[in-house]
């Protein structure tokens, strides 16, 4: 009976030392999964949020004012006495990405009318503050423009429309045009424009060479086509710092075939007179008239 309690204690005593058992009995730790966390759901502008905005417009003066919006519109005094103001919404709205932040944005037009018959209609970016409007910054468009479309893509805000040319009456605005408007910091920047004929030929400006975000350091060579061949074969190109302030500008020759072709162009520019860091450069076929952009193209650069 000795011999048999002696030899099941061996036993259990070799089974509890053996790798297996040892093994098994070894704690392991369970690795802790932290909880993905989650992006805060940040509500959508709505339309009746936009009606019922602050918005900041400059004056003839360039003096800037705040108009709080009641139900798309705010006016102060009477129409007969100098200092009337009437701003208004208009109902075309616009929403997307407008910085980048993954969450939509507007883009808006407000018409200005200070007593007389000219009604200025502007667009608007407006960013969305955390479910809240907030707008951001206005470019000029014209005096009663006719409105054709709006819309968001890529970030920048695309505007078809038609305004009055330099020889066009005030009340009938007859140049077909395309406007693409990017929002860089305070401003809304003209990025892209281009004109119709009334033959419906486009006059546009493209900038092949070099893209967007290209880094350079040295001599930049800018080449790029125009559909239409401009006044004189001259285009102007104007360099922009970050803060857009213009820093050089000069002319730039087409070679067309005929007058009005098509045509190309190339440019070579020295970027060590250029200041570090991001650097905008214009392409521009302006009006012998009166100076107005007819088509335009342009491209950011980073110059090391």
């Amino acid at each position: 009976m000795r011999k048999l309690i002696l030899a099941l204690s061996l036993l259990l005593w070799t089974s509890a030392c053996s790798p297996a058992s040892i093994f098994g009995l070894t704690p392991t730790s369970t690795p802790y999964i932290y909880p993905t966390p989650e992006t805060p759901v940040v509500p959508a502008l709505t339309v009746d949020a936009l009606r019922n905005a602050s918005y900041t417009l400059p004056n003839f003066s360039g003096d800037l004012f705040s108009y709080q919006l009641t139900d798309g519109k705010y006016t102060l005094g009477d129409p007969t006495v100098t200092g009337y103001v009437e701003v208004t919404l208009l109902d075309t709205f616009a929403f997307g990405d407008l910085n980048q932040d993954g969450v939509n944005d507007a883009a808006v037009l407000l018409a200005e009318n200070f007593g007389g018959t000219g009604v200025f209609v502007s667009v608007n970016a407006v960013l969305n503050d955390g479910g809240q409007p907030r707008h951001a910054a206005s470019s000029m468009i014209d005096d009663r423009p006719q409105i054709g479309n709006l819309d968001i893509r890529d970030g920048e805000i695309f505007l078809d429309a038609v305004i009055h040319a330099f020889d066009d009456p005030a009340c009938c605005p007859e140049l077909s045009v395309t406007r693409s408007f990017k929002l860089s910091g305070v401003l809304l920047t003209l990025v892209r424009a281009t004109t119709r004929l009334t033959n419906g030929q486009e006059r546009v400006i493209m900038i092949e060479s070099p893209s967007d975000g290209t880094e350079i350091r040295g001599e930049l060579v800018i080449t790029g086509s125009v559909t239409i061949a401009p006044f004189e074969n001259t285009l102007t190109y104007r360099v922009y710092n970050e803060q857009g302030n213009e820093m050089f500008a000069g002319p730039i020759m087409v070679s067309a075939a005929d007058f009005g072709a098509p045509g190309t162009f190339s440019a070579t520019l020295d970027t060590s007179a250029f200041p570090m860091g991001r650097i905008r450069i214009v392409i521009a076929d302006l009006s012998a008239a009166d100076g107005s952009v007819l088509a335009m193209d342009s491209v950011e650069i980073i110059v090391r």
